[in-house]
């Protein structure tokens, strides 16, 4: 490598790491001026939000929908936590509230058979809910029927992450439009007051959707298919499986002694015994 070569390479370099310097400049100043001031801002403005619907003993009505089972109901009520930490270069934040299960408003489904009793106790636990009254049982202390209301209660929390690297703010909310985590990014200059109001009625339930995106009529129409197919794929999986369980317990039971595989053996032999005794 000749000189110049040398020359242009550490040069190269030298202009990188000027690069690099002025990048990480400019994002602390848009962390400094824009991306903390605003999740300051929203912060205080869930902690106010939260001290507000305490006090004013909201309940915040939840609709739910369960492949298998049915509409779920809750209601959250007071406490409603909002915890914030703040740090250097990121600002997190934290809404909590638990939403009680109200059987009442939930779907009633009667199940007639074990495997179906099994079935839909699988689907309720699945979102640590349970909801089984008015039982049967079998001689063997087997469930064979029974209904349903679910009954539980459901963690409702939206997290929000803001950081000087990302250069914009990250919210997570579970459990409020649907059983689930739903994430959406948020720039500092799309969290303004109409946002942060956006957010509370998003909340409150009071708005169907978090964010303003627009799905194009097509594009909607796949999602919901894949939804669809996804959900009756679940659907016939558990209930192929407890199919199985109950088929495979259906044979052990019918089996008499006479048609264990022991027994089975005997009686080949005894027929070859029979066989050999007649060629002698």
């Amino acid at each position: 490598m000749g000189l110049l070569d040398e020359l242009e390479q550490e040069a190269a370099r030298r202009n990188s790491d000027a690069a690099g310097e002025a990048e990480r400049q400019a994002r602390e100043k848009r962390w400094k001026d824009e991306v903390q001031p605003v999740a300051v801002r929203l912060g205080e403005y869930l902690s106010r939000f939260a001290k507000t619907l305490a006090a004013a003993e909201r309940r915040i009505r939840l609709n739910y929908s369960i492949a298998g089972y049915g509409e779920v109901v809750a209601f959250g009520e007071a406490p409603f936590d909002c915890r914030i930490v703040p740090g250097a270069a990121q600002h997190e934040i934290e809404f909590a509230f638990a939403a009680q299960a109200s059987p009442g408003d939930c779907s009633l489904v009667v199940a007639d058979t074990p495997s179906k009793v099994r079935f839909i106790s699988g689907v309720l636990q699945n979102h640590h809910l349970s909801g089984l009254h008015d039982v049967a049982k079998n001689a063997s202390g087997e469930v064979i029927s029974g209904r349903f209301q679910a009954r539980g209660r459901i963690p409702v929390k939206l997290h929000a992450l803001a950081s000087a690297e990302s250069g914009h703010m990250k919210i997570s909310v579970s459990n409020v439009e649907a059983f689930g985590i739903l994430t959406s990014t948020w720039t500092a200059e799309a969290l303004t007051d109409e946002a942060f109001d956006r957010i509370g009625r998003y909340l409150l339930r009071d708005l169907a959707t978090l964010t303003r995106e627009k799905v194009d009529a097509n594009t909607k129409r796949q999602l919901q298919s894949q939804i669809q197919r996804d959900q009756i794929k679940r659907e016939w999986e558990a209930k192929l499986s407890v199919q199985l369980q109950e088929d495979e317990a259906k044979v052990i039971a019918l089996m008499s002694p006479t048609a264990s595989p022991r027994a089975f053996v005997t009686r080949a032999w005894s027929a070859v015994e029979r066989v050999l005794r007649r060629g002698g």
